[in-house]
């Protein structure tokens, strides 16, 4: 399963294997999760690091927090709002961003000038929003 979230990581966003030197990889359920190559690994430990992506092999989905670290590197399948639909996008709201060359249907992920602020699923002209409510901002 870590092999199939690394090479969905690669071929949707662009994101090379090399950024992920220096951590390690570790299932849980249908999710993966990564921590820092540097953290012992604790026998009895449940949890630790971050959840990397959740769904299984069939169908990855890379975490808000994960984008958020990683997403600098992505190369493709990135759309970048400007302020008006980034408030809106913040708010919880599906945005309507037109047909964009070039930007796959599925998972992308969406940025505001170099920042990224999370995940959301484009169908061909609009953002359907991923952002958890735990992070939106409200009206």
């Amino acid at each position: 399963m870590i092999e199939a979230v690394l090479r969905y990581a690669e071929e949707r966003f662009g994101i090379g294997r090399e950024v992920f030197e220096g951590y390690r990889f570790f299932t849980k359920g249908r999710d993966v999760w990564i921590v820092s190559e540097d953290v012992p690994q604790l026998k009895y430990v449940n949890r630790m690091g971050l959840r990397f992506a959740r769904g299984g092999m069939k169908k990855p989905k890379l975490t808000t927090a994960v984008l958020q670290i990683f997403g600098r590197w992505a190369t493709k399948n990135v759309i970048r709002l400007d302020r008006s639909l980034l408030e809106a996008y913040l708010r919880g709201e599906d945005v309507e961003v037109g047909e964009l060359p070039g930007v796959e249907k599925g998972q992308v992920i969406v940025a505001y000038g170099e920042d990224i602020v999370g995940s959301g699923l484009y169908d061909g002209r609009r953002i359907k929003n991923q952002i958890p409510k735990a992070r939106r901002i409200l009206p």
